[in-house]
């Protein structure tokens, strides 16, 4: 079986486990039908173009499909076949230019997959016609990609993804190992490029050492384009240009992460050039970094994470009125209060249930993968010992908490984030 596996190009993710993969998979399905009262219909993604797609992720939830040309019906009202998958059929010219694709006819496809009924693509119009014969549901279930396909039938077609998607962000044990190990990739890459900032010109240099450390350990590829940005680049937030001098006197924002198997990690930490922190940078950094630690103490199941998004950036107004403008420091900031959100979910991908962000109403659960990223973004003067400090700064520390029972594991806790660490390593 696995040597099966390594036959395709990166078409079936076997989550790192190997023959039990489709076991695996098959066991996401089951738990997902017992949420149904009707048929669901799941398209795969209608784009691909030569490089590693990015497949839509309720579908490669509940198939480890990782291509075009597929669609997974779930039916819990048929006595049998329960889950179908429809896939293309093989197209040899298609593989000469990307690859070996899981396809019809394939002697081991039910082996590779998992599903024991396997149709061709050709004949999902005429099964769901006939399926549909007499059917006394008022509505099915599908997601995006395939509801407008769906249309055409006297059916009330209903969005899947709120359903799927309070499945798909309470990782399970496999998954909590995978992201694990992704920390595990983005704490060795920020170490490895740490004592040598100094040498770095420019960001793009920058983030080439970076980028390559992570994508040499895993197969999976970054989690996001990283984002470097030294000196005023940081408070853009999601600054891209990376191709700017690093100056010795500016902090640098590193947002990174890579993806093992498929879960993401996702972190920050903002460093400074020189090797030390000034003191005005010094003592906003703490102020983010308290703002931080506070967070990671009140996050637990049961809680939202609009409420606690709230209080930590009320926690940070605080501390910056306590240590920074009421001893006569001053800012200008194009944002009041808040400039982003202090959390969200992470998981197959690294913004879970962008961009409505709906989950920030519903409580926590265990298994769940959140940021913990308070900012701090702005143009900030401040004498300190007579000397008068003024500097444009950005500044983000983000951690992934895993909530578990009682409260949260910080998954990120050996990645460097205090002064002191910082400053040691150069």
């Amino acid at each position: 079986m696995k040597t099966i596996f390594k036959t395709y190009s990166q078409v079936f993710l076997s989550e790192g486990l190997g023959d039990k993969a489709p076991l695996f998979y098959a066991k996401r399905r089951q738990e997902h039908l017992k949420k149904l009262d009707s048929i669901c219909i799941y398209g795969a993604t209608e784009v691909e173009n030569g490089e590693r797609i990015c497949q839509n992720p309720d579908f490669l939830y509940l198939t480890g499909i990782n291509q075009s040309g597929a669609i997974l019906v779930l039916d819990p009202l048929a006595k049998e076949e329960r889950e179908i998958l429809f896939l293309a059929e093989k197209d040899a010219k298609k593989e000469f230019w990307n690859g070996i694709r899981l396809g019809l006819p394939e002697p081991h496809i039910k082996e590779i997959t998992g599903f024991e009924t396997v149709f061709s693509l050709k004949e999902f119009d005429d099964w769901l016609k006939k399926r549909l014969e007499d059917f006394k549901k008022k509505h099915i279930f599908s997601n995006e990609t395939i509801s407008k396909k769906l249309a055409n039938h006297k059916l009330k077609v209903l969005d899947i993804s709120k359903i799927h998607f309070a499945q798909r962000v309470v990782l399970e044990p496999e998954r909590i190992v995978f992201a694990k190990k992704a920390q595990i990739i983005a704490k060795n890459a920020f170490l490895s490029i740490l004592p040598r900032i100094g040498s770095y010109k420019n960001e793009r240099v920058l983030a080439a050492k970076l980028e390559y450390f992570m994508l040499s350990q895993t197969n999976n590829g970054l989690a996001f384009p990283s984002i470097i940005a030294a000196g005023k680049n940081a408070c853009t937030l999601h600054y891209a240009k990376k191709d700017c001098p690093i100056e010795k006197e500016n902090l640098i924002l590193l947002d990174f992460g890579c993806r093992y198997n498929t879960v993401c990690s996702d972190i920050s930490r903002t460093i400074p050039a020189s090797g030390k922190f000034n003191p005005l940078q010094k003592l906003l950094y703490n102020i983010v970094l308290d703002t931080q630690k506070f967070h990671e103490k009140n996050v637990k199941a049961g809680l939202t994470l609009g409420k606690l998004g709230k209080e930590a950036w009320l926690f940070m107004e605080k501390l910056l009125a306590e240590r920074f403008t009421n001893q006569g420091g001053k800012m200008k900031r194009c944002y009041s209060g808040k400039p982003h959100g202090i959390s969200h979910l992470i998981g197959d991908i690294v913004h879970e249930g962008a961009p409505n962000r709906d989950y920030l109403k519903a409580p926590l659960k265990p298994g769940m993968l959140i940021s913990n990223e308070p900012g701090l973004y702005g143009h900030f003067e401040f004498e300190i010992d007579g000397i008068l400090y003024s500097e444009d700064i950005g500044i983000r520390i983000e951690d992934n908490l895993l909530v578990i029972k009682g409260g949260c594991e910080n998954l990120s806790r050996e990645i460097p984030k205090e002064i002191w660490e910082i400053e040691k390593k150069y």
